[in-house]
C-alpha cells in the first residue's frame, strides 16, 4: 500500500507528480502542434491520454462535416479513457487547441501499476467522473440556455480549474474569445459582445486572451436560477 494514499483525490483536481511518473513509465510522450488531429471519432481506441501541458479540443463531427465542440481540456485531464475501458471506437474527435504534450498509455501497459497501486485506479475513476459531470453540464447548457447565461455559467465553472486557492473570489481564465465561443456553441462576435457587457457591469476585466473574474458572487447571483 502506498503511504498516505498519495494517489487519492482530495478537494483539488490537480494531479500530483507520482501520477505523472507512473504514466510516463507505462506510456509514451507525444507532442502535437496547434490544430493537429490527435484522433477522429470512430477510430479504434488503443490508447488513452494524460495532458502534460497545453490544451486539447474535444468535438463531434456531423455527416455533413459540421463540428461541435464538447469540451476543452487542459493539463492534468485524461481523455480517450472511456473508449479504451469499453474496448470500443472513439466517440469524439480530439485536436490540439494549443501546442500540447501528452502521455499516451495503453491499458495493457498500465495494468501492472493498477494491480500494484489500487489507489491509482481510484484516481482514474475520480477523473473520469469529473469528465462525465462536466460533459453532462456542457451538453445541457448548450441545448437549453441562451448565450448570456451559458457564458456566465461557464466562467464560474472554469473557476475550479483557474483558482489558485479554492476560496479565491478573483481569478484569471486564459482562454481566448474563440475558445469560449466554441465551448458554449456560439459565435465569437456574440461572446465578445456579452463579455463587454459583463465588463461594463464590473463583474469581469478583459485582457489579451485573458478574462479576469472580479466579482464571482455577482456573476452567480445574476444567473442564480440557471446554475446546477
Amino acid at each position: 500500500m502506498i503511504k498516505n494514499n498519495r494517489f487519492l483525490p482530495g478537494s483539488s483536481i490537480d494531479i500530483n507528480s507520482d501520477f505523472y511518473k507512473i504514466f510516463e513509465e507505462a506510456g509514451t510522450i507525444k507532442k502535437y502542434n496547434k490544430d493537429e488531429i490527435i484522433y477522429f471519432q470512430e477510430d479504434v481506441a488503443e490508447n488513452f491520454y494524460l495532458i502534460k501541458s497545453g490544451r486539447v479540443r474535444m468535438f463531434l463531427i456531423s455527416p455533413e462535416g459540421t463540428e461541435l465542440t464538447i469540451e476543452i481540456l487542459r493539463k492534468g485531464k485524461l481523455f480517450g479513457e472511456s473508449s479504451c475501458f469499453s474496448y470500443g471506437s472513439r466517440l469524439t474527435s480530439v485536436s490540439a487547441a494549443t501546442d500540447v504534450e501528452l502521455i499516451s498509455v495503453s491499458l495493457e501497459n498500465l495494468y501492472p501499476y493498477l494491480t500494484k497501486y489500487p489507489e491509482l485506479m481510484v484516481q482514474i475513476f475520480h477523473l473520469m467522473s469529473l469528465t462525465m459531470k462536466n460533459l453532462s453540464i456542457q451538453v445541457s447548457n448548450m441545448a437549453f440556455l441562451p448565450a448570456e447565461k451559458k457564458l456566465a455559467q461557464l466562467l464560474v465553472r472554469l473557476g475550479v480549474h483557474f483558482k489558485k486557492n479554492k476560496n479565491d473570489k478573483c481569478y484569471i481564465i486564459d482562454y481566448s474569445h474563440e475558445e469560449i465561443a466554441q465551448l458554449i456553441g456560439s459565435c465569437r462576435v456574440t461572446v465578445t459582445k456579452t463579455l463587454n457587457s459583463f465588463q461594463e457591469k464590473g463583474m469581469i476585466s478583459l485582457g489579451y486572451k485573458k478574462i479576469k473574474i472580479i466579482d464571482e458572487k455577482r456573476l452567480k447571483n445574476e444567473y442564480y436560477n440557471y446554475f446546477v
